[in-house]
C-alpha cells in the first residue's frame, strides 16, 4: 500500500547514505581522533571514562542529552568555543519508527581558533564538519547551551557521576556490572569502534583495568 510518510523516509534514507558515504570518503566525516580518545580518559560518568562510554554506541545511542554534555567536557579547557545545539534533525522527523518522537536531538559544535566549526554527534560516533552536517539533517535549533552556560550546569551539578573522583567510588560496581556489559556489545551491530579490525573500545577497556 502507498504511503507518502513511507516514500518520504526512504527517499530521506537514499540521500542522506549517499551524502555520508561522499562525507567520509572526502575526510568532511571522521571517525574520532586519537587526541580526543585520550582527553575522554581523564573524564568520567558514574566512574566510567568517557572514552568507553562514547566508544559503545549501545550505551550511547539514544541518550544524545547526557552524551553530548559529557563530550563537550573534553573542550571547556580549550581556547576553542563549545556548543550544546539542541534541533529538531530530519531523520528523526521522517523516520515512521520515531512517529512518536519530536524529533528533538543534542550534539556538540565546537568552534576552533582558525573559525573551523565541527559538529560531533554521539549517537552516530563521527565528527563532521558543520555545512555537511547541516546538508544531511537540516536541523532547526530550538535551544543553544553556550560554553559558559555548561561549566555552570557542571559546576552546581549536585551528582557524583560527572565528578573524576567517582571512580573511586563506583569502581566495584563499574567493574563487575557495567564493564561485562559493555564488552558484550564487541562487533554487535552498528559497534563501529569495536570491529575486529580497529578495536579501539577494547583497547580503552584494558586499559581502564590496567588503571584501576
Amino acid at each position: 500500500m502507498f504511503s507518502l510518510v513511507n516514500l518520504r523516509w526512504k527517499l530521506y534514507s537514499l540521500y542522506s547514505k549517499q551524502l555520508s558515504i561522499w562525507g567520509l570518503r572526502m575526510g568532511y566525516i571522521l571517525p574520532y581522533d586519537e587526541e580526543l580518545i585520550k582527553k575522554l580518559r581523564n573524564i568520567y560518568y558514574g566512574g566510567v571514562p568517557a572514552s568507553i562510554i562514547l566508544l559503545c554506541r549501545a550505551i550511547t545511542d539514544g541518550m544524545c542529552y547526557d552524551r553530548a554534555l559529557l563530550m563537550s567536557r573534553a573542550f571547556l579547557n580549550d581556547s576553542d568555543d563549545v556548543k550544546l545545539v539542541y534541533a529538531k534533525m530530519a531523520d528523526l522527523k521522517f523516520n515512521p519508527i520515531y512517529k512518536n518522537h519530536d524529533g528533538d536531538h543534542c550534539v556538540v559544535e565546537r568552534i576552533t581558533e582558525n573559525g573551523k566549526h565541527f559538529i560531533y554527534d554521539t549517537s552516530m560516533g563521527f565528527v563532521y564538519a558543520k555545512w555537511i552536517y547541516w546538508l544531511i539533517n537540516f536541523p532547526r535549533i530550538r535551544l543553544v547551551r553556550h560554553k559558559d552556560e555548561i561549566i555552570e550546569f557542571l559546576k552546581n551539578e549536585e551528582s557524583s557521576v560527572y565528578s573524576e573522583e567517582s571512580i573511586y567510588v563506583d569502581r566495584d560496581f563499574a567493574l563487575g556490572l557495567i564493564i561485562p556489559s559493555i564488552e558484550m556489545t564487541y562487533g554487535g551491530e552498528g559497534e563501529l569502534y569495536s570491529l575486529l579490525s580497529i578495536e579501539l573500545l577494547q583497547r580503552e577497556v584494558e586499559f581502564f583495568k590496567n588503571k584501576t
